[in-house]
């Protein structure tokens, strides 16, 4: 029984630091997620259970012309399911900062972001839906649909290597008008979490994760 529970545990504490947008209390999250139509970079640190805040550049391309915000982000819990094999979670995610606009309308005005994420993994499975929304009045409006499906082919014990085959399908209208299909190999490893992948119109991938 206690073998059980020390296991539950471990499970809930993985998956919390490594994938999630509010992990463990006082824990810091250093990410960076690439593609060459998009970038978000993230410095977030976690003050409840329930709350984080932190640092967010993005960067959206569409041909030639750019479009950067930089914000100041607040994540919040608002459900959490913790089954025997298995853990749920919804997140809010909301900010406030700055949008140099060169896709819509070209200026420098005050921008927010609201969306939300959600996601149900085991061991060996992984779904995942995400929504964000960039808006500048009169200025720009952006849009970000993500959903994620992923198999992990074993259960490696948690103090080794961890790896993941992933398929992403992401919508950003505005600046891509067709679904983006992107295959991926997921690795993990203690405090670094790292992915690779290319589209299937060859748009490569390279995200990066560590917590501490």
């Amino acid at each position: 029984m206690l073998r059980s529970f020390v296991g539950l545990l471990m499970f809930a504490y993985a998956f919390t630091a490594y994938s999630h947008p509010v992990i463990y209390k006082d824990g810091f999250v250093a990410s960076s997620f690439n593609m060459s139509s998009y970038s978000d970079n993230q410095l977030l640190y976690t003050f409840s259970p329930k709350w984080a805040t932190g640092l967010n550049h993005w960067r959206f391309t569409k041909g030639k012309d750019n479009t950067e915000l930089g914000l100041a982000r607040l994540n919040y819990l608002l459900w959490r399911k913790n089954g025997e094999d298995s853990q749920a979670n919804i997140y809010l995610l909301s900010g406030a900062g700055v949008m140099d606009s060169e896709i819509g309308k070209k200026a420098s005005r005050e921008a927010y972001l609201g969306g939300f994420e959600a996601d149900w993994e085991t061991r060996t499975l992984y779904t995942a839906l995400k929504y964000y929304h960039f808006t500048s009045p009169a200025v720009s409006d952006i849009s970000m649909t993500q959903a994620r499906v992923g198999i992990s082919p074993f259960e490696a014990p948690f103090e080794s290597l961890q790896s993941w085959f992933m398929v992403q399908a992401m919508y950003m209208p505005q600046v891509q008008k067709d679904v983006i299909i992107t295959p991926m190999l997921r690795f993990f490893y203690k405090s670094v979490l790292w992915e690779m992948g290319s589209s299937t119109r060859g748009e490569w991938m390279l995200n990066l994760m560590v917590h501490y």
